[in-house]
């Protein structure tokens, strides 16, 4: 027999849940039913971490007209298809390391970024938030997507340390 507390915005609850050894839970009330169910679901995943890019091509792209014109035409199809390349390769990877997590995509900034190069580029840049993976997935997601996107750099940011990382 276990005792459990709930908080509620208005009360604070008690209730006895039994655990047997095959772990079912067992309740007395719907209530208890609810909150067992709720608690049973919760689980810790590791903290992940989040890759920050450009869909921009520019600095792989090459000089000159013509590559200014490959840097325009993959930048437009980076945006346009950003979403679908990143879920498939993502569902991919895990796939094959049987991992189950998951991942928001989403738009963070008007980056600025200095490159080896010395040329300084402004672009839009977004960001794939991945939860439940080891940081070194995040690594290996970034790299995945550094070579999909045609870029030279993106910036990895580990959650469980807040350290960042620019990957090339």
């Amino acid at each position: 027999m276990a005792s459990c507390s709930w908080r509620n915005a208005m009360e604070t609850m008690r209730f006895a849940l039994l655990l047997t050894p095959t772990g079912e839970i067992f309740e007395t009330t719907w209530r208890e039913a609810t909150i067992a169910r709720r608690v049973a679901k919760m689980e810790a995943l590791l903290p992940g971490g989040q890759i920050v890019m450009s869909t921009d091509v520019n600095a792989t792209a090459g000089p000159g007209l013509v590559g200014w014109a490959k840097g325009f035409m993959k930048t437009f199809m980076n945006r346009v298809t950003r979403s679908g390349r990143i879920d498939k390769e993502l569902a991919r990877m895990m796939d094959k390391g049987g991992i189950d997590a998951g991942w928001s995509i989403g738009n963070l900034y008007r980056g600025r970024y200095h490159s080896p190069s010395g040329q300084v580029f402004n672009e839009k840049s977004f960001t794939v938030d991945i939860r439940g993976v080891p940081f070194k997935f995040v690594e290996q997601a970034g790299e995945a997507l550094l070579k999909k996107f045609d870029q030279e750099t993106v910036l990895l940011v580990d959650h469980s340390d807040n350290k960042a990382w620019l990957l090339s």
